[in-house]
């Protein structure tokens, strides 16, 4: 048994899959939206959510929604969280 076993490789995405993420990617988008203007909605909770199905389908359009001054910081931070897999690992 070897030190680094090996991932199995992931199934691409079906049509009606990447359509569905598409869909909750793009209105949570739009909900983050709203709440940079509605006192009380938050912003950042819908955009990670956005950032998390739009990895999946459409990785070049993350880019600019990590580079938002505001929100940017916080999405970089929750994706670099240890259980999705940032975070320091440990030596042995």
């Amino acid at each position: 048994m070897s030190l680094n076993p090996r991932r199995k490789p992931r199934r691409p995405l079906t049509r009606v899959e990447r359509w569905a993420l598409d869909g909750v990617g793009g209105t949570l988008l739009a909900i983050g939206a709203v709440g940079v203007v509605t006192p009380g909605l938050p912003t950042t909770v819908f955009w990670i959510g956005a950032v998390l199905c739009f990895l999946k389908t459409r990785p070049h359009t993350v880019r600019p929604m990590l580079r938002v001054p505001v929100v940017g910081p916080a999405i970089v931070w929750f994706l670099r969280w240890r259980p999705f897999g940032g975070g320091r690992k440990r030596r042995r």
